[in-house]
C-alpha cells in the first residue's frame, strides 16, 4: 500500500476529506517523533494497534568469518521499537 492509498482508506473510514486525513496522519507522525525525542522513556500508543518506544542497544563486536576473520564493532545507539497489542496478535 502506498501513502495515497492509505490516506484514501483512512479518509473513507473516518468520513473526512483526503486533505484532513493526510493532515492528521502527518501531525501524528510529527507528534510521535517529537515525544520520543523529548523523552526516551516515553511510550506513545497507536490506539488499538500497539505502542512505540525507544530502546537502547548496547555496543556489539564480533568477527566476520566470511570476510577473512575481520573484527567489527557496532556502536551503542537508540532505536525505535514497536510493541504490538495482544488483541492484534490473534489476527
Amino acid at each position: 500500500m502506498v501513502k495515497n492509498d492509505m490516506i484514501k482508506a483512512v479518509a473513507s473510514e473516518a468520513e473526512v476529506t483526503n486533505k484532513v486525513a493526510e493532515a492528521v496522519m502527518d501531525a501524528y507522525g510529527k507528534f510521535l517523533l517529537g515525544a520520543l525525542n523529548e523523552s526516551r522513556d516515553e511510550k506513545v500508543p497507536l490506539p488499538g494497534i500497539g505502542t512505540f518506544s525507544v530502546r537502547h542497544v548496547a555496543e556489539r563486536s564480533g568477527v566476520a568469518a566470511l570476510a577473512g576473520c575481520k573484527e567489527w564493532t557496532k556502536p551503542a545507539h537508540d532505536e525505535l521499537k514497536f510493541t504490538i497489542s495482544k488483541s492484534v496478535k490473534t489476527l
